[in-house]
């Protein structure tokens, strides 16, 4: 099989516009989660330690979100197609997909996410038939 061969293809701009509100408290949610560990940090440093300065906090808080914390932001492409080598959105990205990436069905929602080991889900795509969708998925997940 070529690389460029399409396991599957849709477009699903009201799938995602319908969504949009969840969306938007996930991405609140995770940002407040970040403010919060930053003040946490703050407040072990200060409190506990009693050392003054807001260099080491805001260091160990970049190093967290770069490692750790969930990004607020997703990747959710409207018109996308999974390919053999990864993601396609609009055929102007492609998105690898690696094996130790896994992937979870939200059936009630019609989207499959792809998570990231440590980062958690860090790209979403709806569909009208996400059973279908995940099986593609996993197709390109496992070949890796």
């Amino acid at each position: 099989m070529a690389d460029h061969e399409i396991l599957y293809q849709t477009d699903c701009s009201e799938l995602k516009s319908t969504d949009r509100n969840m969306r938007i408290l996930r991405a609140a949610g995770i940002f407040l989660l970040d403010i919060m560990i930053l003040y946490g940090i703050l407040f072990v440093q200060f409190l506990v330690f009693g050392v003054g300065g807001f260099l080491i906090p805001i260091v160990v808080f970049l190093a967290l979100s770069v490692t750790v914390i969930p990004a607020p932001i997703l990747t959710i492409p409207t018109r996308y197609r999974v390919l053999l080598s990864g993601v396609d959105s609009d055929g102007k990205r492609l998105v690898p997909l690696k094996s130790n990436y896994r992937i979870r069905v939200n059936q009630k929602r019609k989207f499959v996410s792809v998570m990231h080991p440590t980062r958690g889900e860090f790209m979403r795509l709806y569909s009208g038939e996400p059973r279908k969708l995940e099986l593609a998925v996993q197709k390109v997940i496992s070949r890796r």
